[in-house]
């Protein structure tokens, strides 16, 4: 006869369960304290152990690509070897605010097809799969993505507000200027340092220009501009030349100028809005029509005159001229000239830019055709830059060809004629033909580019008059000097020999994700292996 202490039933097994928490930017109410207590007093009230823990915290709701706790999460609910049955998370809108209300049901399905459960341990209805539920949570989650909808909308008008009042809005201020911190009475506090942001809720921020050279540099660059025949690629290695950096302290590149050129918070303009990604959405650039824009907000480093005389030399350079219009700029230029060549071209700021004939025509040497201009060079030398300009194409289009086909994701920059490699590899190639001395020794040179920067130089080599490729030069970034004509090939002797191949096989070994920093630094002096 069994004893009474033997017929007492066990203590049933507690629920193994892993918690999910998430907490944004909303409401205090969902600190990840108070969500792990109400959890933990759901647990114990359910005879439920909790064995495991993901958090995301500070993490907006709208995507799921920067939520690393519920990626993890969901990898973890499909292996067989998880060591939980059950999912607890304190209400709806913690698993997603997905503006797609079917995103967050998808995930929670996701966890259900896996055997595991889901469990909403704050809502006042029991997760059962019934006609009821499925319903509560539908709208559930519809009010979920409904206030970030509202929450985007009031959060971008407060912002437009305070931009009409001439406060800065937020992003860096640009190159000779500085945030400045105020306080509710508009006292200033203090500058404000790289990465350091206000801490009081009523303090407010404006822009006022950077004590210091900085003010000046910049109202140098817009006196040049606007009184030189110069570009803003010419304006920085002017710049690079003083041995004077930019705000991020690395040598100055014709974008950093041309953003300076633009940028209306050098006369006092504060403009906000010029771009949007609520939502979680891709960037796009707003119609100008929709900027904010309020005049003499900030203190100005430049005057006016001259920032809208470089605007109308900016606008004058992005027009893009018919071709009869460049035809006649340049009967034009020689006739106040008498000759036409890249250095005239660009001295005279009222003829069409080197660039725009290079585009309509190809190169100079087919523009001088159709205007019927001998210029005084020789015929052979410009009829081979030519040819080399058209080989050059060709091997750049193969090259694009054969990467593509080994799977790299390759993009061709035309405005710097540069091929980037699965966003980390960036390249010039050029075929050159040979320069002459004494009409009959022929040498090669190269120009490492100094105008934007490149990994590597690729470096084709033909004979004169001759579509023939005699070899290739790879040179990796530091083994030339940038801006400088360096000679590769003088009198039958190669001046590389460590860079020279016969053929572009090495070039396509080294797209093959090698570290562009190993494969640098572990190469001896004058040559990469």
């Amino acid at each position: 006869m069994c004893s009474a202490r033997s017929q007492r039933a066990s203590p049933p097994v507690p629920v193994r369960a892993a918690q999910y928490i998430r907490m944004s930017t909303d409401h205090q109410e969902y600190s990840p304290v108070f969500q792990r207590e109400a959890i933990a007093a759901y647990a114990v009230a359910h005879h439920i152990r909790i064995v495991g823990e993901y958090e995301d915290a500070g993490i907006s709701g709208l995507t799921l690509r920067e939520r690393p706790a519920l990626i993890q999460l969901l990898l973890d609910v499909d292996n067989p070897k998880r060591k939980f049955s059950t999912v607890l998370v304190y209400d709806v809108s913690r698993w997603g605010r997905f503006q797609d209300v079917d995103e967050a049901a998808f995930y929670e399905y996701a966890c259900r097809r896996a055997g595991v459960n889901v469990i909403y341990v704050a809502e006042p209805f029991e997760n059962d799969g019934s006609p009821a539920t499925s319903v509560l949570k539908a709208l559930k989650r519809a009010m979920a993505a409904e206030f970030s909808r509202e929450m985007s909308r009031k959060v971008f008008l407060g912002l437009c507000l305070n931009a009409e009042r001439g406060f800065h809005t937020g992003g860096p201020p640009g190159y000779g200027l500085r945030r400045v911190l105020l306080d509710a009475d508009r006292h200033i506090r203090h500058f404000l340092e790289r990465y350091e942001y206000k801490s009081v809720h009523t303090d407010r921020v404006i822009v006022a220009p950077a004590p210091g050279g900085e003010a000046a540099l910049v109202r140098k660059i817009f006196e040049w501009y606007a009184t030189q025949p110069v570009s803003a690629a010419a304006i920085a290695r002017r710049l690079n030349e003083f041995g004077i950096c930019n705000g991020a302290g690395r040598p100055w590149q014709s974008q950093n100028i041309l953003n300076i050129l633009r940028n209306e918070a050098y006369i006092g303009t504060n403009v906000y809005s010029r771009t949007t990604s609520k939502l979680a959405n891709p960037w796009e650039r707003v119609p100008e029509r929709d900027w904010i824009r309020v005049p003499d907000a900030f203190e100005p480093v430049v005057d006016k005159r001259i920032f809208t005389a470089v605007q109308h030399r900016m606008q004058r350079a992005r027009r893009r001229l018919t071709r009869d219009e460049i035809t006649d700029g340049l009967h034009k230029v020689i006739q106040r000239a008498g000759k036409l060549s890249q250095a005239i071209l660009r001295h005279y700021r009222s003829a069409p830019s080197v660039e725009q004939v290079m585009q309509e025509f190809g190169s100079l040497n087919e523009a001088y055709k159709v205007i019927g201009y001998i210029p005084n060079l020789d015929p052979a030398r410009s009829e081979n830059r030519s040819i080399a300009r058209h080989m050059e194409k060709q091997v750049t289009d193969i090259v694009i060809e054969v990467l593509r086909s080994r799977g790299h994701q390759v993009r061709y920059e035309k405005h710097t004629d540069t091929i980037c490699i699965d966003g980390t590899l960036r390249m010039k190639l050029v075929i050159r033909s040979p320069w002459l001395i004494g009409g009959q020794l022929l040498y090669w040179v190269a120009r490492w580019p100094d105008c934007f920067p490149v990994d590597f130089l690729v470096y084709g080599r033909i004979a004169r008059a001759s579509t023939d490729l005699l070899d290739f030069h790879i040179f990796p970034r530091g083994s030339l000097v940038p801006g400088a004509y360096t000679v590769i090939h003088r009198h039958g002797q190669a001046q590389f020999k460590a860079y020279q191949h016969p053929d572009l096989t090495h070039l396509l070994d080294i797209a093959e994700s090698v570290p562009l920093e190993t494969l640098v630094s572990t190469a001896p002096r004058g040559r990469v292996s």
